[in-house]
């Protein structure tokens, strides 16, 4: 089969594994930067071909929770609205304040349906397994968008059910939300199913890097989405921890720069800066491992200041026998 025939995306070399004089391991992708008018400045591999931005499409989720008003009603902080664009470690900050908007919206863990699995912190995990307890849904690194979800269905009268549904009108709401932002019609998105049971949309790179740029700044849309954007992105920077934790790239970038970060599943790292552009990178393979020293080379050739892309790689006995760097 060819690549054409199998539908792979052409891409390009974006890090390598090096260990003594050879190049072991190398990671292939694609990335795009762009501007809010959809403009391309940047490029490697292919940009119109599509990708899945799984968790990092999570601030466009979270738009209808300012849009429809239920964030003010209820009366949620900037810490809420943080982790309702959350990929969360369940440390205990995240799992308070996912209760809270539940607590807020009236319903209960109960009503999550955000699917179940240990958090991603190694020390909460160890505290839960401990403690005896099974991983509830709350434990999800999702669930502080699910709860985000549940508030927007109660506001706007909506049945919580059945909310993870394709056609449920919050899903069809986010649908014509992320083709909007992203300068697509609805039907150019493709539709599947994400592991925490709501649709995953797939859009080409490029889009989604315009999208990106315009969430960002505001810029290329109505007034209402452009604050409702802009108000999303100041919790997310103003809270890093809580949207994702101790030891994770998206906090440890946010913390350090004025960008807005957000990771996904299968490699894939979204970023917008207000001075004027979106990047989106995808790595071919789903090595999360290759994220980080390829989207810190791709932010520092953008002339932001980051931490070196090159990191150590070492054996069981502690010493450096190789590392992992950029190819770009």
């Amino acid at each position: 089969m060819s690549r054409a025939d199998a539908g792979l995306p052409e891409d390009v070399a974006l890090a390598a594994v090096r260990r003594g004089a050879l190049v072991e391991s190398v990671h292939r992708g694609r990335l795009a930067v762009c501007d809010p008018a959809g403009n391309l400045i940047d490029a490697a591999g292919d940009p119109e071909a599509y990708v899945y931005p799984r968790s990092a499409a999570k601030p466009f989720q979270a738009l209808p929770l300012v849009l429809s008003g239920a964030a003010d009603d209820f009366g949620l902080t900037q810490r809420e609205l943080a982790v309702a664009c959350a990929s969360h470690n369940a440390e205990e900050p995240h799992l308070a304040a996912v209760r809270s908007i539940l607590e807020k919206a009236g319903l209960t863990e109960d009503d999550l349906q955000s699917g179940a699995h240990p958090p991603l912190y190694g020390p909460a995990a160890k505290e839960l397994l401990c403690s005896g307890e099974e991983p509830r849904p709350i434990h999800g690194n999702c669930s502080g968008k699910h709860a985000g979800m549940l508030a927007v269905c109660v506001h706007e009268g909506y049945e919580t059910a059945t909310y993870r549904d394709p056609d449920h009108p919050l899903q069809r709401r986010i649908l014509g939300l992320i083709a909007e932002i992203c300068n697509l019609r609805e039907d150019e998105v493709l539709v599947a199913g994400d592991n925490c049971g709501v649709p995953a949309f797939a859009l080409p790179l490029w889009s989604f890097a315009t999208g990106l740029a315009r969430i960002a700044t505001g810029e290329e849309l109505s007034d209402e989405l452009s604050a409702a954007a802009l108000r999303i992105g100041d919790a997310m920077r103003g809270y890093p921890f809580m949207v994702a934790g101790t030891g994770r790239f998206d906090t440890e970038l946010m913390g350090s720069t004025d960008l807005l970060v957000k990771g996904g599943a299968e490699a894939v790292l979204a970023v917008g800066s207000r001075e004027g552009w979106g990047m989106a990178l995808k790595i071919s393979d789903g090595a999360e491992r290759a994220v980080r020293p390829a989207g810190l080379a791709a932010l520092e050739a953008r002339g932001v200041e980051v931490p070196k892309a090159v990191s150590t790689t070492r054996g069981l006995h502690g010493e450096a026998v190789g590392e992992i760097g950029p190819l770009i």
